[in-house]
């Protein structure tokens, strides 16, 4: 009968089978794998290490493809995401391929990575202060190119001992440092009477809560400070710096500073470009401070602010014996600074926005310089004397000469 379709009808001769199986092989060697290869490479033209039976592993470096996309996070307080430079994306393949090499966002948040995996794999996105976000599967692209759009980052804030460090200078003496990644210090969270500092003044025999933090370090990415977050830590000293991005110093958050310090206060200095905008009550009530400048995107003083507080100026500061009111200031609320002293000898109110409308509140409260030392003249813009009476002017300024500004 004749032969079935796709069958031999004739046997192999020894020779023939010689000719048939180096056939075979030249057709193997012909055949490149997509990334160059042979198809006797391991799948995926990866390699295999040995390892005895089936023990080996294999390395798969099958076809490149090149996937590009954008991190992106959402910082808690902002009404829209950002571009985020400097995360750190990495491929995820099973098996994991040395070959594969994270790379790093752009200023932009832009990225290029290039992939060796024959199958699915998976992004990783990581970058201080934001959650780590893996991908889903992702297919290597036959034409090489992926495109992975916007990777979206969710802030991440510490929480425990993960948000701050004490560490001890000299006997009784310590060092707080609230960490990196820390958005906000909350009510109380560090002040001398909070449970924080109250432990950390239990474990040491030679410290007491209200004296022991003689230094306080903030974090970069701190934006508020709450009520009593740093108060009552009579024996600071040194400098502490006010991140840029803080915008609120809420009430009692610094008060007492230094009061028990017999020695040099410690210098305030709120980093350039600062944004803060409000001081609430009482924040530095009866504190002792060095160099002190409000900075210039100060909007609202708080009744009380700088209460009793004592003002020193050091040789070089910019502007010693003069406190001077930014022009943005449009609220200094009662007593802010009642009794205050030290070095102070002018007040440079610069605000218009002081001025006291036709109808409505005062935007400068009541008993604002009364019992100050050493204060003999208050510049203010011209526009804001006229707008008070002379009975206005007496029950905010005092007895303080007055010097109107054109």
């Amino acid at each position: 009968p004749p032969p079935r379709q796709g069958t031999f009808n004739r046997p192999l001769t020894p020779a023939g089978l010689l000719i048939a199986v180096f056939a075979a092989s030249l057709l193997l060697t012909a055949c490149p794998s997509p990334d160059g290869g042979t198809d006797t490479d391991p799948p995926g033209g990866g390699t295999t290490t040995p390892g005895g039976g089936n023990g080996g592993t294999t390395t798969p470096a099958a076809y490149t493809t090149t996937v590009r996309g954008t991190v992106t996070a959402s910082p808690p307080g902002e009404s829209s995401s950002i571009n985020l430079p400097g995360a750190k994306i990495s491929a995820l393949t099973t098996p994991a391929n040395p070959a594969n090499t994270p790379t790093t966002a752009g200023p932009d948040g832009s990225f290029t990575l290039q992939v060796k995996h024959p199958g699915t794999f998976r992004l990783k996105v990581e970058n201080t202060c934001y959650a780590p976000f893996t991908t889903t599967d992702i297919t290597a692209a036959a034409d090489g190119a992926h495109n992975a759009g916007a990777l979206r980052l969710m802030w991440s804030e510490p929480a425990g001992t993960d948000r701050y460090s004490i560490t001890q200078k000299s006997p009784g003496s310590f060092k707080l440092t609230v960490k990196e990644c820390v958005r906000e210090i909350g009510n109380s969270e560090f002040s001398s009477s909070g449970t924080i500092i109250t432990a950390a003044a239990a474990a040491s025999e030679s410290a007491v809560a209200g004296r022991m933090i003689t230094e306080i370090a903030l974090p970069s990415t701190l934006r508020r400070i709450g009520e009593s977050g740093l108060g009552g830590h009579t024996m600071m000293s040194g400098t502490l710096r006010i991140p840029r991005n803080v915008e609120t110093l809420a009430d009692n958050a610094f008060l007492t500073m230094a009061l028990a310090n017999s020695g040099a206060p410690p210098a305030v200095v709120f980093e350039t470009g600062s944004k803060l905008r409000s001081i609430g009550e009482t924040t530095f009530l009866n504190s002792r401070l060095k160099d002190f400048t409000l900075p210039e995107n100060l909007e609202t003083i708080g009744a009380g602010a700088f209460y009793f507080t004592q003002f020193s100026f050091s040789t070089d500061s910019s502007s010693p014996g003069t406190l001077i009111i930014p022009s943005k200031v449009s609220r200094i609320n009662r007593n802010a600074f009642r009794s205050i002293g030290g070095d102070i000898t002018v007040v440079d109110i610069r605000s218009d926005r002081l001025a006291k409308p036709s109808s409505g509140a005062s935007p400068l409260g009541n008993d604002l310089f009364q019992g100050v030392t050493g204060i003999t003249e208050i510049k203010l813009p011209q526009t804001v004397f006229n707008s008070y009476s002379p009975a206005d002017r007496s029950r905010i300024f005092g007895t303080i000469t007055l010097n109107p500004v054109p």
